[in-house]
């Protein structure tokens, strides 16, 4: 057992080698945003899309690489691994260097009962980082699993700011307004094929972005999950990307691919779910103080990147809402809250944040250039929702393509303060 362990070790280490001074190499090194807090006796949890950076964030924490030990689960080495291999492999690794390793395991949710090594780790005083393509690594489950032993962190595709980085573009200071320009033409690049750092960098951005998407279904989704209804799964793939920002229900599903694919609702419920689990999409939930309500209200479908919709129905309002919401993950990490929301009037806001207990903001994102453009609906949604929630004193905002103002606007008794905001230059504030 100890040469197959020994070899399984040198295997791993020799990824972490080869790879780590190509990846962090200064020329080709773009910071991200995400900033982690390291907790002794706890495992730091990185979870974001396939391809969205976490392994090069993850090497960018390496200051000594001989004191770590790199575990890609990708790896076909590492096929079929058990907590009790990844055990062994980190014994050896003390036998041999006489010291413990930091340990860095990557997409570790392809192994089963993960959960229990990383306990067992930490249980033996070492230091643990986990990466994940999973949402399940993200929820209150997981949290118990781990016994509070863990803090997650979320990475995303990039934000604007990174994008901009990543083009060259220097928003900072002074250079805001020399690259004032710049800056609002590259929203619409960064809209139409998202924020994948490849496809980014890269002249072949559809190519890639259609590899990334088939890379999903095959590994996160059908292999994954043991997908056996393959048309049910392509039809709720093609729904998708053409009715992203849109709403859905388990019940409209149903009544329009049921028949079609042979499917139940419970397969069809199984397999959004799985959709969302291999984030390639989130779903929205509706804010109603009553949980039941919450449960059974349709939920808002969107896409992990918005360069995914070019192999759907393109749309750049509904863009504008998806980045919005992705931003909004970014910025609001748990336990705040995220939600659309229906005022009693049938008005609808596109996005509610509620944190520490209270709802702070409530905004919508319109594609107007100029006031005389904003759907008055838009205002009136606001200003009813305002009302509902005026013991929070929550912040009013429409998000517009090219119009910026403040706006004080009296509807029926209701009155309310709008921000109007430029989509470039909310998604540039932090």
């Amino acid at each position: 057992m100890v040469p197959i362990s020994t070899h399984v070790r040198q295997r791993a280490c020799e990824e972490v080698h080869s790879r780590i001074p190509r990846e962090r190499s200064p020329r080709g090194k773009k910071p991200r945003e995400l900033r982690i807090e390291k907790v002794k006796n706890k495992a730091t949890c990185i979870v974001g899309p396939r391809r969205a950076g976490k392994t090069y964030y993850l090497f960018s924490l390496i200051k000594k690489v001989e004191d770590y030990l790199y575990v890609d689960f990708e790896n076909p080495v590492f096929y079929n691994a058990s907590p009790k291999d990844i055990i062994t492999i980190v014994d050896a690794y003390k036998e041999l260097y006489d010291r413990d390793p930091i340990v860095l395991l990557d997409e570790v949710q392809n192994v089963p009962d993960w959960e229990r090594m990383v306990r067992y780790l930490l249980d033996k005083g070492l230091e643990v980082y986990v990466t994940g393509s999973s949402s399940k690594l993200l929820s209150k489950e997981i949290a118990t699993h781990l016994r509070g032993r863990s803090l997650t962190y979320r990475l995303l595709t990039l934000s604007f700011r990174e994008f901009l980085t990543f083009k060259g573009i220097d928003f900072r200071g002074r250079n805001f307004y020399k690259n004032y320009n710049r800056i609002r033409g590259a929203v619409e690049e960064y809209l139409h094929y998202g924020g994948y750092p490849e496809v980014v960098l890269s002249q072949l951005k559809e190519r890639i972005l259609k590899e990334y998407l088939e890379l999903i279904i095959k590994k996160d989704i059908l292999e994954r999950f043991r997908i056996r209804n393959i048309p049910l799964i392509n039809e709720l793939i093609y729904y998708t990307l053409n009715n992203y920002a849109g709403h859905t229900s388990y019940d409209s599903l149903y009544r329009l691919l049921g028949q079609r694919t042979a499917a139940t609702k419970r397969t069809i419920i199984n397999y959004l779910s799985h959709l969302e689990d291999a984030m390639y999409i989130t779903l929205l939930r509706r804010y109603t103080p009553s949980l039941r309500q919450r449960i059974a209200a349709p939920r808002k479908i969107y896409l992990i990147d918005t360069g995914y919709a070019l192999f759907g129905q393109k749309d750049v309002a509904r863009d504008m809402e998806n980045a919005v919401l992705l931003e909004l993950l970014r910025r609001h990490e748990p336990p705040a809250e995220i939600y659309y929301f229906h005022t009693k009037e049938g008005y609808e806001v596109d996005f509610l944040v509620k944190q520490e207990g209270r709802i702070a903001q409530l905004i919508n994102v319109t594609y107007a250039k100029a006031y005389d453009e904003v759907d008055r609906r838009e205002i009136r949604a606001l200003l009813h929702a305002y009302e509902q929630f005026k013991q929070d004193n929550p912040q009013l905002t429409i998000i517009t393509w090219d119009y910026e103002d403040q706006r004080e606007h009296t509807w029926y008794r209701k009155r309310g303060v709008v921000t109007y905001v430029p989509l470039w230059k909310w998604l540039l504030n932090t």
